[in-house]
């Protein structure tokens, strides 16, 4: 007997319904499974390569020593005194990073296997919490742009001057929890809510606590729900916009307050006067631009180096107006395109506070790119998108111009990533573990042998390695130095009072009866 047909407007069955979700929501899962297995590829490779490596680092063993829990009252220290305990010259505030080193500190002691195992895992979190961040913000229209973002992030070669450096972990936590506070910000459920979400700002706090760059939260976070907040018209939304951002001006404001209660000031490395940040807000800024470009100095003299991003900029300037000249197709395409022009607004932002940031510490060093580099992460998920969008719904001209650019993106992201430690050995962190190593053996061999009231000459030390210019370097590669040896003598030798000095400082001084004298004169050869 022949099957009846079904009416043409008859319900569609249930299982029909479920079959459809799953059909459309298997991409997304897919994606995520892409996702996941690219950050813990990534994370084991790079953990494979540093977790021989020593505790490196001027910051290392002071940070330890300074921050080790043996009673109650240590680890209310870590809530209630500047980081290292004022053994450097710039006062700083990150209680969070003191607790992630005391963690490690009673689960390790001084072996360092521990503190790069904290650091892969803290690497894969911070790049975990940006792909959440950029699949939130670019929306479920979005292609490319999470993975493409992803990418870009997980290989970049600033990973190479702050993975094996347990001290510049602050990069990767305040990283993951800027993300993380603007991804609760997007959801839908806290841009629906009357009243402000205080999840987005607990978030922000933990930010804040791990480096003083979380501070830009309130900023990025007005001007995330101005974009994105559903209500009608400008007022309404820079309304929500404000009325959103209340709790992080609540947590700012105790955060400032307790740093300059503990540090009697705001400490670090900022200037005393705003006019001299905004001056040197474009040398900052071009700075910044250039370290996150050419993380390598080899990269500045090669042709692809002089010629790549003015090229992908005249194709990105003409693509995009392009785009706009000729508009897009479909309602879903123009909404999909408006989310990642929102994406792009805020990597931008983000960028920008970054250079001014930089501009007030007047220093950017080498491993201070992690968080451009997140941004700029992204800028180029969001770019990525809205290329493949105009190829694949643009017209004729759009797809002309957007697919060479689309091209010399992917390219540029490549050669980038020919310098990242994923593919790239770098030498230089060996030979600093040999030598650190060999050092703290020697020295360590003639404070046992010497008795109370003794001067001892400390054998070379190996300060920096110095970086090859005929190949890819480390920038950053310190390895020990005078107070480190300090901090790692309290630590080899509780019971015993060891004093390490410059030889410049060591002029004059006579060690007391009960301690030893260390004085630290000679570099090692070729550090």
């Amino acid at each position: 007997m022949p099957t009846p047909r079904k009416a043409k407007g008859a319900p569609v069955p249930k299982c029909t319904k479920l079959t459809l979700r799953r059909a459309f929501a298997a991409p997304k899962h897919a994606e995520k499974a892409i996702a996941l297995t690219m950050v813990l590829i990534a994370t084991g490779v790079l953990f494979l390569e540093t977790k021989d490596y020593a505790l490196l680092g001027w910051d290392s063993y002071p940070a330890i020593v300074t921050s080790s829990v043996r009673s109650f009252s240590d680890f209310i220290k870590n809530f209630t005194e500047e980081l290292l305990d004022g053994r450097r010259e710039f006062k700083m505030y990150r209680p969070l990073l003191n607790l992630s080193f005391a963690l490690d500190h009673a689960l390790w002691g001084l072996e360092p296997f521990g503190y790069q195992l904290t650091n892969a895992l803290l690497f894969a979190c911070s790049a975990g919490s940006l792909y959440v961040l950029v699949r939130r913000a670019s929306g479920a229209g979005a292609s490319v742009a999470p993975l493409a973002a992803l990418t870009f992030f997980l290989i970049h070669p600033v990973h190479v001057e702050v993975l094996p450096v347990p001290p510049r972990r602050p990069e990767m936590l305040c990283c993951m929890f800027m993300s993380l506070s603007l991804a609760l910000q997007l959801s839908p459920r806290a841009l629906g809510m009357r009243t402000p979400p205080v999840v987005p700002a607990l978030f922000a706090l933990l930010a804040i606590a791990s480096k003083e760059t979380g501070m830009m939260l309130p900023v990025l976070s007005f001007g995330a729900v101005l974009l994105y907040s559903p209500r009608e018209g400008l007022p309404a939304r820079v309304r929500h916009a404000a009325t959103a951002v209340v709790p992080h001006l609540v947590v700012l404001l105790g955060a400032l307050a307790a740093r300059m209660a503990i540090l009697g000031g705001m400490g670090g490395h900022l200037s005393t006067q705003i006019s001299e940040t905004v001056n040197r807000f474009p040398y900052s800024a071009s700075r910044m631009v250039a370290r996150l470009a050419f993380p390598q100095p080899l990269m500045q003299k090669s042709l692809e180096g002089k010629l790549v991003f003015v090229v992908v900029a005249l194709g990105l300037a003409l693509t995009g107006t392009l785009t706009v000249l000729l508009g897009q197709r479909s309602t879903v395409a123009r909404a999909s395109q408006r989310r990642l022009v929102r994406t792009a607004v805020i990597a931008v932002a983000w960028l920008v506070l970054m250079g001014l940031t930089y501009a007030a510490s007047i220093r950017i060093a080498p491993w201070y790119v992690l968080l451009p580099a997140a941004a700029s992460a992204m800028l180029v998920g969001a770019l990525a998108d809205g290329l493949v969008g105009a190829i694949r719904r643009g017209r004729l001209p759009t797809r002309i111009a957007a697919t060479p650019t689309l091209l010399l993106l992917a390219g540029l992201v490549i050669w980038q990533g020919c310098y990242s430690p994923l593919v790239n050995s770098y030498g230089e962190w060996h030979r600093a573990t040999l030598a650190s190593r060999s050092f703290l053996r020697e020295l360590r061999c003639q404070i046992r042998s010497a008795s109370d009231g003794s001067v001892l000459e400390a054998p070379p030390i190996p300060t920096q390695v110095q970086p090859n210019d005929d190949r890819p370097c480390i920038q950053g590669a310190h390895v020990l130095c005078a107070y480190s040896v300090q901090a790692w003598a309290e630590l080899v030798f509780p019971r015993r009072r060891i004093r390490v000095l410059e030889a410049k400082d060591a002029s004059g001084e006579e060690p007391h009866a009960d301690e030893v004298l260390v004085v630290v004169t000679n570099r090692m050869d070729g550090f």
